[in-house]
């Protein structure tokens, strides 16, 4: 399971949205996709804005599917779903507290995060040596995905042009970043481990909400949170691989996208990490107050704002 419950009582504060608003919602201003390839190191792209009108209704446009979904829960109208979905989400956050405070009173003097493993706690992790033992067990280790000893005489550009070769023409991004900017990047994401990203579309924006699971980004749009809650599908998975990150001073990172779905493509997963990138290391202290707001004062929190921020990169 992906996802936890907290952030579908962030949605509902923070957005102030109702139904299928709360996945995508019209502006007038978005930022344009980069047009550059697959996010191959850590760098400030260049980036445009892109005029958006004629909008249509969100809401009008997914009635139909959010009845049936009501239909389905057993309730008659969208906003009996949509606070049952509330309950839901208070529900689940609720519990996941209390499973976490279990393991911490068993584990005493453990880590809050270690404790909590097995919880599914929504926790960033110390970036460590080895990423194998925080990443799920369906998930490749490094080792796994290239031979860790023919590395040993390479260099940083080295192994980033091997680490790039690699997914040249895969259906996905990779990165290499320095270990600097990753431990900030943990840093961060322990303190905030949830936010929202607005994703330019050809018809308006789309809000896909991200969630940190150790050295795991799990990207989802806003509707199929909403709807769906910890049960959402994640469109977008990035995995960052710390094996290097003491002896070569870097961490390769990979993003897979959901090919059941493909509600996301190569440059959409691009500008999400981009933009995940801006907004937890190097988009300045405007972006990290917005991040903050998400995840310490959602009441605060204002979504004109971040589309504004998002569109300078």
């Amino acid at each position: 399971m992906a996802f936890t419950g907290r952030g579908g009582a962030l949605c509902r504060s923070v957005l102030r949205l109702g139904g299928a608003a709360c996945g995508r919602r019209a502006v007038s201003h978005a930022p344009a996709l980069a047009t550059s390839g697959l996010v191959a190191v850590w760098r400030q792209a260049g980036a445009g804005r892109k005029l958006m009108s004629n909008v249509p209704d969100y809401e009008a446009k997914y009635r139909s599917k959010l009845l049936e979904r009501a239909q389905a829960a057993g309730v008659s109208t969208i906003d009996e779903l949509k606070q049952k979905i509330g309950d839901e989400a208070a529900a689940a956050a609720k519990r996941e507290q209390v499973d976490q405070n279990t393991a911490a009173q068993a584990a005493p003097g453990a880590d809050a995060a270690a404790a909590a493993g097995k919880s599914q706690a929504t926790q960033a992790p110390q970036a460590g040596k080895q990423s194998a033992g925080a990443l799920p067990p369906n998930v490749k280790t490094l080792d796994q995905i290239m031979r860790l000893d023919l590395l040993d005489g390479k260099n940083t550009d080295e192994i980033g042009e091997i680490w790039r070769a690699y997914h040249a023409g895969r259906d996905g991004v990779s990165a290499v970043i320095p270990a600097a900017a990753y431990q900030e990047l943990m840093a961060v994401a322990k303190k905030n481990p949830l936010f929202v990203l607005p994703l330019p579309r050809s018809e308006g924006v789309e809000f896909f909400f991200l969630q940190f699971n150790y050295h795991q980004v799990h990207f989802t749009s806003l509707l199929e949170y909403k709807t769906a809650t910890t049960n959402a599908r994640p469109y977008l998975t990035l995995t960052h691989y710390t094996d290097l990150m003491d002896s070569k001073g870097v961490v390769l990172m990979r993003g897979e996208i959901d090919t059941t779905t493909r509600h996301v493509d190569a440059q959409n997963a691009q500008y999400l990490a981009l933009q995940m990138q801006q907004f937890y290391v190097t988009g300045g202290p405007e972006k990290r107050r917005l991040l903050e707001l998400f995840n310490q004062k959602p009441a605060e929190f204002d979504y004109r704002a971040l589309v504004d921020a998002a569109a300078k990169l």
